[in-house]
């Protein structure tokens, strides 16, 4: 979420870096490969400071984005707070089709190596309670689409999220987290990712999730210690179709919380206490 959202900048932790690797598809050659780090600290009088860098690359065209996220945090009650966020930064597109075979005997002009860089802005808020949570995000406000381009690709177009979860304590140890995120992006189909996590201690979380693409997935996280957390997400097509292509999905996760836990962050255990 601290990727779509600047308002998660110090949310979630006093100092949390993420690392992540995704490899889309694994059964064609290739397929997608994303590399995403984020990194977000709370700082002092609610102010919440975080970066992010995100890497794409699919067959001969590469993706990557920088942005520096910024957070300030409005004390709504005891147990709840409202967030507010502002992202800034770029994303650089580059492709080489300079290798690619053309069916023609003349040279084709398009065949060609280009790149370019396109600034942009994003907004967020996130509201937080002991139990519930709710986020509206556009981490891109600005259309960068070149109609002089003939390339386009998917995050030229402008992206607005919400989502939202619940935390259910079922006894003082295992908790019930549902939670839905709805992604539109402009002249594309709206979709949802639904999820259902099981959470043992806050330490050791498991469940399932549905993407109304007909996909679905299954994820878990564990805390190898105090601070390290390791999670992985296997995702498969439902279609029979689909199926038999075998393009599946993996993605690894490793997340490092340094210092004192955040002072906004509140878990069900400590309100209960």
């Amino acid at each position: 979420m601290s990727l779509i959202n600047p308002a998660y900048a110090g949310a979630e932790g006093a100092n949390t870096a993420a690392f992540t690797t995704r490899n889309q598809w694994v059964s064609i050659e290739n397929s997608p490969k994303t590399q995403v780090m984020t990194f977000s600290s709370e700082r002092g009088k609610n102010i919440g400071l975080g970066l992010s860098f995100i890497s794409n690359n699919f067959f001969v065209e590469r993706n990557t984005a920088s942005y520096i996220d910024f957070s300030y945090r409005l004390k709504v009650s005891e147990n709840s707070a409202l967030f507010l966020g502002l992202k800034a930064g770029a994303t650089f597109f580059k492709a080489n089709l300079i290798g690619l075979t053309s069916l023609g005997s003349e040279n084709d002009p398009a065949q060609n190596a280009f790149s370019r860089v396109n600034p942009n802005l994003g907004i967020g808020t996130l509201l937080q309670t002991s139990s519930f949570w709710f986020s509206f995000s556009i981490p891109r406000l600005f259309n960068s689409i070149d109609t002089f381009e003939f390339s386009e690709t998917s995050t030229d177009r402008i992206h607005t999220y919400l989502g939202s979860g619940f935390t259910f304590t079922l006894n003082e140890n295992l908790y019930l987290k549902p939670s839905i995120l709805i992604r539109s992006v402009s002249d594309l189909k709206t979709t949802a990712d639904f999820v259902a996590l099981l959470s043992i201690k806050n330490n050791l979380n498991f469940g399932v999730s549905y993407r109304t693409n007909n996909s679905l997935g299954f994820l878990a996280t564990v805390a190898v210690v105090d601070f390290i957390e390791v999670g992985y997400a296997y995702e498969t097509p439902m279609d029979s179709g689909l199926s038999a292509l075998k393009i599946n999905t993996h993605e690894i996760v490793l997340r490092f919380n340094f210092g004192q836990k955040s002072s906004a962050v509140i878990q069900p255990s400590e309100v209960e206490e």
